[in-house]
């Protein structure tokens, strides 16, 4: 499909076939996005959760971040459905150091095996590092025809960099997504999702008390207010790439020639490019709504 279809197949009724390739322990908004995805079932049909490397200082190593986010899928979908199915597979152990040289991973294989054998189109949801999606791409570029890619990483295009955690970690693989000519969605990180906060006494107000789920995402968002700040709001990333599938109208998406993405972390601007959909503007209100709701009520 090309990107004006992939537009009108967002915004239709048909449920979506998808993959959460999530770096799970890495904050705490994946949390709330592979609930979100979980408990929106009349959207998507949830096809499995990968585990994406990270590094950072929740973790010691690219590997000790995969297998933290591998173990914290499983805890995020007992506390939705504890009788939940849906196959996790662990990711990568290290990040790209060759575009030519796939890192080998269960996700990478669930990915290629999944694209491969499926009668229909699948959307892939990375909201981590794109290390196992660059790697199915690389290893088996034909699945770039039966897919699209969903992935929240860099920054807004007016920005003089995109040095954003997700796309930093591994620049080589975000240059293979945006280099293989796959059908490419992308929320940008400072300059749209940042619109996306939420405060420790809005989630005590319509989410506390009402499931364990719930008051453990409260918790760890409380918990991750590290200075002890009065004033303090976090942003719920992943949530927003989840949605381009559950609740698309809560995005304001546009179809532009995407852009290079250089070694140090730039965009550079070329309209011969393909094209892929860039998310410019979100409905934090709408969007909240829908997740506070579902959540809730799961």
């Amino acid at each position: 499909m090309n990107m004006y279809d992939i537009m009108a197949d967002l915004r239709s009724d048909s449920v979506k076939n998808i993959i959460l390739d999530t770096d799970a322990y890495n904050e705490i908004d994946d949390q709330y996005a592979i609930a979100y995805a979980m408990l929106s079932g009349d959207k998507v049909d949830l096809l499995s959760i990968n585990a994406a490397p990270f590094l950072n200082s929740r973790s010691t190593s690219a590997a000790d971040g995969m297998e933290k986010s591998y173990n914290e899928i499983f805890n995020i979908r007992s506390l939705v459905n504890k009788d939940s199915t849906v196959p996790v597979y662990r990711g990568s152990l290290e990040f790209m150091k060759d575009k030519k040289i796939p890192v080998e991973s269960e996700a990478c294989e669930n990915i290629i095996k999944t694209v491969t054998e499926s009668e229909n189109f699948v959307y892939v949801v990375a909201i981590g590092a794109i290390t196992n999606v660059a790697s199915a791409i690389a290893k088996c570029p034909d699945i770039c025809k039966k897919m699209c890619v969903v992935w929240l990483g860099g920054h807004a295009l007016h920005f003089p960099d995109v040095n954003e955690f997700n796309l930093k970690q591994d620049v080589k693989a975000a240059q293979i997504v945006f280099d293989s000519g796959v059908p490419l969605l992308v929320v940008p990180c400072n300059g749209v999702c940042t619109e996306f906060r939420t405060t420790v006494p809005e989630l005590e107000y319509y989410l506390r008390g009402k499931n364990d789920l719930c008051d453990y995402l409260v918790d760890i968002t409380a918990a991750y207010n590290r200075t002890g700040a009065q004033a303090w709001s976090k942003v719920i990333w992943d949530v927003t790439a989840v949605a381009a599938l559950v609740y698309p109208e809560s995005l304001d998406m546009v179809v532009m020639p995407r852009p290079y993405l250089t070694n140090d972390c730039r965009y550079a601007v070329d309209n011969s490019r393909p094209h892929f959909i860039y998310v410019r503007r979100i409905n934090r209100d709408k969007l909240f709504a829908d997740l506070f709701t579902k959540l809730a009520n799961k």
